[in-house]
């Protein structure tokens, strides 16, 4: 649910993205979702990893948008699939879609068996991005300043609490298989707000239109294509000048 309307005249939110963004979750996503794809899906023991998996695994990481397709960069690993673009990694999911939502609830299970059997691993598999703790202690009690991702908001919860920045958990949202930018206009709606400034590093989440006036950053140090920041339709925003949106 969300908070109630404040009013506030031209009352301006900051959507972080949180995967890409403000934590560096590619470690943790490539052991659970391999954990996943040998131990829950195939039921079958992990081979030993390809020399270049986890490199292909980065390269890959891109066109992600939730957290079942971390099962499909899987499926490409184990056959050896080319995947050289969003367009084809769409196709690859859509032409196996009976196995979309599997893929999601497996790879959370496995992401849960983790964290309940190794937390110590589980944190540190999950690293900020420097001097992103520094800027969420800063801006940490800021009613206007919310967490947008397709990740569970638990485990969100989790990580900040383990970095010991005060975070209260109904100003981090899940916006599951919803499209961004319409999540962002309903919590808009909700609160009162005029404008809204959206740090993401999945361009394709600024794609289509926004019923309110909301400025879509592509965070360039996240998991992004080189051609994305060549993009001159789309604004950037680097670490070191994040701080200056929240002036």
């Amino acid at each position: 649910m969300y908070q109630g309307m404040i009013e506030k005249e031209d009352r301006r939110l900051i959507f972080l993205d949180f995967d890409g963004v403000i934590c560096d979750s590619l470690p943790e996503c490539y052991a659970v979702s391999r954990a996943a794809f040998y131990g829950l899906y195939l039921k079958v023991a992990a081979p030993e990893p390809g020399a270049d998996d986890e490199r292909t695994f980065r390269q890959l990481r891109p066109y992600i948008r939730r957290g079942g397709d971390y099962m499909f960069l899987q499926l490409c690993l184990q056959r050896r699939l080319i995947v050289g673009s969003q367009k084809e990694f769409d196709a690859l999911v859509s032409e196996n879609r009976s196995l979309d939502d599997l893929f999601h609830d497996l790879f959370y299970r496995a992401r849960r068996e983790l964290f309940s059997t190794d937390p110590e691993r589980w944190y540190a598999l999950n690293p900020l991005y420097p001097g992103m703790k520094a800027l969420l202690d800063k801006h940490g009690r800021d009613d206007d300043t919310l967490i947008l991702s397709t990740k569970e908001a638990d485990f969100i919860s989790k990580i900040l609490s383990f970095h010991g920045i005060a975070w209260s958990g109904s100003r981090i949202y899940c916006s599951g298989k919803e499209r961004k930018l319409d999540y962002i206009d309903r919590v808009m709606d909700g609160l009162g707000a005029t404008k809204a400034v959206f740090v993401d590093d999945q361009i394709d989440h600024f794609t289509g239109s926004s019923a309110h006036s909301a400025r879509c950053l592509l965070a360039d140090w996240g998991y992004i294509l080189p051609e994305w920041l060549e993009d001159g339709r789309v604004e950037t925003v680097s670490l070191g000048s994040l701080d200056a949106v929240f002036a």
